[in-house]
C-alpha cells in the first residue's frame, strides 16, 4: 500500500538534497535528559541507552535507534524523543555498541544489520517499561529496525510491537555505500569515514590483541572499512557477503505490522534500488512515502517544526 503522495515540500529558500540534509543538522539542537539504562546483552556486552518516562506506567513504549555514527543524543532522536513525551509516551533511545558517550566493554562493534541487539533492547522494554511498543528508526537504526520486523514477521505483533516508523533508509547497502562515494557527496563520506576511523582506534586502544590496524591509514572509502572491519569483526566472509545479508530490502516482505517508510526523493545518499515502490505496493503492513524534497533526515518545516515528527506521530499514534 504505497504512499506516493506527500504532503510535505521543503522550504523555497532552502533548494536541493544537499541544503535540506545539511542545514537541519545545525539548527536542531533539541534540548532532553532521560534515565540512563544500561541493557544486558547474552554474550557479555551491553547496550547504554536513555530512558524518558511518561507519567502513565501503562503508557506505549517509543524505541529510537540513530543511524550511522550517531547516538542516542543525535539532534534527531532527541526530537522524536521530545514529541514523544508529550503524546504521553514513554521513550527509550538505544546507543548501538561502540556508540554514544562510552565504549562497549567486548571487542563487538555495530553494524547495520544488528537486529539482535535491537531484538534485546525490545526484550528490556517489555520487561521494565511496558508492552505496548512503537519503533522509531532513522537511517541505518531504520535498517536494523526494517530488518527485525521482517525477521520476526507476525511474532512482532505478538511481542508487543503495535507499529513502526522509519526514515532515510538505507535498505540497499551497497548501493548506498557507492552513492555516498560518489565526489558530489565527499563531505558525508569523508566524515562517515573520519568518524568510524577514530572509533576503531579507541576500540583497538581497548583491546589491542584484537585490532590490527597496520591496514586503517591506507584505506579512504566506505566500501575498504567494511571489507576491513565491519564485515570480518561481525562474522562476515566480505563486504559483499555483509551487504547482501543485511540490506533491508530483502526483509521488507516479511513485516507483519503497520510500518511507515519516508525517504525523500532528493536524498543525496541513495539511488532508486532505495525506493521500494512495488514491494510496498505489493504489502498490506508496508507504506512507504517518497516526497519529492526533504534530504537526509532533514525534513525542515521551519522554526522548532520539523515534519518528519509530525508524520511519524501520525502513523504511530
Amino acid at each position: 500500500m504505497p504512499l506516493e503522495v506527500s504532503d510535505y515540500r521543503a522550504p523555497f529558500w532552502l533548494p536541493g538534497g544537499h541544503l535540506q540534509t545539511l542545514v537541519p543538522r545545525y539548527l536542531r539542537r533539541p534540548q532532553l535528559t532521560g534515565e540512563p539504562v544500561e541493557i544486558e546483552l547474552p554474550d557479555g556486552d551491553s547496550l547504554h541507552a536513555e530512558l524518558y518516562r511518561a507519567r502513565d506506567p501503562e503508557a506505549p513504549v517509543l524505541i529510537l535507534s540513530h543511524g550511522l555514527e550517531g547516538s542516542a543524543r543525535s539532534g534527531y532522536i532527541l526530537g522524536m524523543a521530545r514529541v514523544g513525551l508529550a503524546q504521553g509516551w514513554s521513550v527509550l533511545a538505544w546507543n548501538l555498541r561502540s556508540c554514544g558517550p562510552t565504549l562497549n566493554r567486548t571487542p563487538a562493534i555495530y553494524h547495520s544489520g544488528c537486529s539482535d541487539d535491537l531484538d534485546q533492547v525490545i526484550r528490556w522494554a517489555g520487561t521494565h517499561c511496558s508492552r505496548r511498543l512503537r519503533l522509531g528508526g532513522f537511517s541505518l537504526g531504520g535498517n536494523v529496525t526494517l530488518k527485525w520486523l521482517g525477521e520476526q514477521g507476525e511474532q512482532a505483533r505478538e511481542r508487543g510491537v503495535e507499529a513502526a516508523a522509519t526514515a532515510s533508509v538505507p535498505i540497499d547497502l551497497l548501493a548506498c555505500v557507492r552513492e555516498l562515494e560518489r565526489p558530489v557527496n565527499w563531505l558525508y563520506h569523508k566524515h562517515f569515514v573520519r568518524s568510524m576511523k577514530r572509533r576503531l582506534k579507541a576500540k583497538a586502544t581497548q583491546f589491542p590483541d584484537h585490532y590490527d590496524l597496520d591496514k586503517l591509514a591506507s584505506l579512504s572509502t566506505l566500501w575498504q572499512l567494511d571489507e576491513h572491519y565491519t564485515a570480518p569483526l561481525n562474522g562476515f566472509r566480505d563486504a559483499a557477503d555483509y551487504y547482501a545479508r543485511c540490506s533491508g530490502r530483502y526483509f521488507l516482505d516479511g513485516i507483519r505490522v503497520p510500518t511507515l517508510l519516508v525517504t525523500a526523493g532528493n536524498d543525496p545518499f541513495f539511488n532508486a534500488s532505495c525506493y521500494p515502490r512495488a514491494q510496498a505496493a505489493s504489502s498490506d503492513h508496508l507504506h512507504f512515502e517518497a516526497p519529492r524534497t526533504g534530504g537526509h533526515v532533514g525534513f525542515w518545516g521551519g522554526p522548532n517544526r520539523w515534519w518528519l515528527e509530525d508524520r511519524f506521530l501520525s502513523h504511530l499514534g
